[in-house]
């Protein structure tokens, strides 16, 4: 059966044939502009960063951390969101977990972070827009790149098909084979290439985590 993998959504959905990666369910973390929610304790790592043991559900787990970040356009003060996300990195480097991010216009800050801290789990920016050159930066970092409907068709076009994912983030509109079927056609691909494309990014991204609906 092909499935049509959703890699960040906030919705569950109803279709059989779609796996999807849910916010809240999936993964856990902080929002940037959550992160004055998120008190940092003295001499440690904030409880509130450690995920309950409830989280996911019994028995099912979680695959990731996020989606946490940076947000220059809304939220707390630049350095409140940071010292939330160096949390965040440090519980995926602690739990061996991936990262979902969500960067608005703090890009060269985050590829700093990226850089400096040079962590070694997976690193992946959602809902991606941006140009060519910002996506040049963000692959020579070693970030997976997630793009949703609204994107820029070169910058689609020129991700390597190893570091391209997709998604509907928040999205209740549009399913996700649509977003296939685009994707597809302006890529030269059938719609199923393109789905075993995303279900081997999605076992390496996961660390070889099995399909799960």
């Amino acid at each position: 059966m092909m499935f049509y993998i959703d890699f960040h959504t906030h919705h569950v959905p109803v279709e059989q044939d779609v796996v999807a990666v849910v916010d809240g369910r999936d993964t856990w973390g902080v929002h940037p502009w959550d992160s004055l929610r998120q008190p940092l304790q003295r001499g440690g790592e904030s409880q509130h960063l450690i995920p309950p043991p409830s989280f996911g559900g019994a028995g099912r787990g979680f695959l990731a951390i996020g989606e946490c970040g940076l947000d220059a356009l809304k939220g707390p003060a630049m350095a409140v969101q940071e010292a939330v996300f160096l949390q965040q990195i440090r519980l995926s480097e602690k739990l061996e977990k991936p990262l979902v991010i969500h960067c608005v216009k703090a890009l060269d800050r985050l590829l700093f972070l990226r850089k400096s801290l040079t962590p070694k789990q997976s690193w992946m920016l959602h809902g991606f827009r941006g140009k060519p050159q910002q996506l040049r930066s963000l692959l020579d970092a070693g970030f997976y790149v997630s793009f949703g409907f609204c994107h820029n068709d070169e910058s689609l076009r020129a991700c390597p098909a190893d570091r391209l994912l997709l998604e509907t983030d928040d999205d209740r509109q549009h399913p996700i084979a649509a977003l296939y079927r685009i994707v597809a056609e302006k890529r030269g691909l059938t719609v199923a290439a393109l789905c075993q494309s995303m279900a081997e990014n999605y076992r390496t991204f996961f660390r070889n985590e099995p399909l799960r609906a």
